[in-house]
């Protein structure tokens, strides 16, 4: 394997770690605004509709402002930049790997003493819990089919071009 190859390999695993990084920072602030609004102590028919559609504002808001930073950022040509930004990646893995169980962790301690708060039934929180995790999913599958599109609608463009 040639280094532009190695290389190649290293940019996407880079790529994988970053969006799993922002992605566990999305989760994280799902969980928080779950938190926020639970302490308010809005009902879970209230939540059940809020959640998911915060959830899905985050995670279009988050991809645009990225990607304008990026095309903003960008100005090398071609695949294979030169250099590897070793200290992000290594920031990046330790909050894709780490951030996840932190905040699966803080749910669950916050369901423990949310459940002498919150006035409703186990089933309402359950339907909840499902709704909130359905928004998480969905937006995720959103922002990913809307990114395949748009880049492939960019290569037809500069197919074209040539």
């Amino acid at each position: 394997m040639n280094k532009e190859n190695v290389l190649l390999i290293i940019w996407i695993i880079f790529g994988f770690v970053f969006i799993t990084a922002i992605d566990s920072l999305l989760y994280l602030f799902t969980h928080l605004i779950y938190f926020v609004e639970s302490e308010l102590r809005l009902s879970y028919s209230f939540l059940q509709y809020s959640i998911p559609s915060i959830t899905f504002i985050a995670y279009i808001s988050t991809t645009f402002l990225i990607l304008k930073r990026i095309k903003a950022k960008s100005d090398s040509e071609g695949i294979y930049l030169r250099n590897f930004p070793k200290k992000t990646f290594i920031i990046l893995a330790l909050i894709a790997i780490f951030l996840n169980p932190i905040t699966n962790k803080l749910s669950g301690l916050y369901a423990e003493h949310n459940a002498y708060i919150q006035s409703g039934s186990s089933s309402e929180f359950i339907s909840f819990y499902g709704w909130m995790h359905f928004g998480i999913g969905f937006s995720r599958w959103v922002v990913l089919i809307v990114l395949v599109f748009v880049y492939m609608n960019k290569i037809k463009d500069d197919r074209l071009k040539n």
